[in-house]
């Protein structure tokens, strides 16, 4: 509807013009600009929202858990950087899936013993947080780690033989 309201204001503003001998200022975008971006705005934004839609239930799960153990007291962006780890780590052939990749053997935590609360702000937050990378809707804040460790913890061989590709609060990130 909305776009259909913006097919007729641009023919509206189309004709006015073709009337009105006076050109916009220059810079200004044109009508038919404004409603194209805003056509693709909408179109973008429906197409997120079935991403969403369709996005595995236990993948959402698994990663949850993992931003919510591992940064549920950390800024947005350092909950994003460490769920795209996980994303990172699929892509580069790592496991399959981001449960497997989560459930790996000395890389997180037992995520079937761990039991959040599930009626909490910060859960519902790495609930958001999970669906939004996997959806793609994030950008990439940990630059393609692979790895991160707590600030808090002394680097070890394994870490000082990585590339440090960046730190976000309380997590330093890794290739």
């Amino acid at each position: 509807m909305a776009a259909a309201a913006a097919v007729a204001l641009v023919s509206g503003v189309a004709l006015a013009t073709v009337s009105t001998p006076t050109t916009p200022p220059t810079g200004a975008p044109s009508a038919a600009a404004v409603a194209e971006a805003t056509l693709a705005r909408e179109q973008a934004e429906a197409q997120a929202a079935r991403k969403l839609a369709a996005l595995d239930p236990k993948a959402v799960n698994c990663m949850a858990k993992v931003v919510h153990h591992e940064a549920g007291n950390q800024p947005r962006k350092g909950q994003i950087a460490v769920a795209q780890v996980l994303v990172n780590r699929v892509k580069r052939g790592f496991a399959d899936h981001v449960c497997q990749v989560a459930n790996q053997r000395g890389q997180f935590f037992r995520l079937a013993r761990y039991k959040p609360n599930r009626k909490s702000a910060e859960w519902a937050e790495a609930v958001g947080v999970a669906r939004a990378v996997l959806a793609g809707a994030e950008p990439d804040h940990s630059k393609g780690a692979l790895y991160f460790r707590a600030t808090w913890k002394p680097a070890n061989s394994f870490f000082r033989s990585r590339t440090k590709v960046t730190r976000l609060e309380d997590h330093v990130f890794y290739r």
